[in-house]
């Protein structure tokens, strides 16, 4: 398991990503909690060193840095660097799996992902599911918002959803 920092932009905080067997297994935002026990185990790399690595996993490090670069230069749309979630219960699953197919630019209610996953009274618990999404970003749960058009919460802070809402909707518009 590797681990790295990386630097997206000077509107967003330090993210940490981490690798394992070849498939990228979480995007952390440094204002998370969640992921502190699995970034722990991991062996940290700087991103600068990424380069000079053959390793499997460095490799996927890079490709995500790559990705995450043309998305925030709204060059990349949809993420497709290999993934791998082990975590989750079978309806976090569910509901992250969902998540993965909102466009690029679009936005849907807590309470229209419900329905999605054919729980309608259950918007407090897809809710829930976005807060331990493992992937924030690349599984986008910040395209999710309340009814009345507010953000509602993010895991990595309000700030960060507005930053990355406004930066798929300047693109989008082009």
């Amino acid at each position: 398991m590797l681990t790295t920092n990386y630097q997206l932009s000077i509107k967003l905080p330090t993210i940490t990503l981490v690798a394992h067997k070849g498939c990228l297994i979480a995007l952390d935002w440094q204002t998370q909690k969640i992921l502190q026990q699995l970034t722990a185990q991991a062996h940290y790399i700087q991103s600068k060193d990424l380069a000079d690595s053959v390793d499997d996993d460095a490799k996927v490090l890079r490709n995500t840095i790559s990705q995450l670069d043309e998305y925030i230069n709204g060059q990349r749309q949809v993420f497709d660097m290999p993934i791998a979630i082990a975590t989750g219960t079978p309806f976090q699953q569910k509901v992250w799996q969902v998540l993965r197919q909102i466009p690029y630019g679009q936005t849907i209610s807590y309470a229209q992902l419900a329905l999605q996953v054919d729980n309608p009274k259950g918007f407090r618990a897809v809710a829930q599911a976005n807060g331990r999404n493992p992937l924030s970003l690349i599984i986008p749960c910040h395209r999710v918002i309340a009814s009345d058009g507010k953000l509602g919460g993010y895991t990595g802070g309000i700030e960060i959803k507005q930053t990355l809402l406004d930066i798929e909707q300047a693109s989008y518009q082009r």
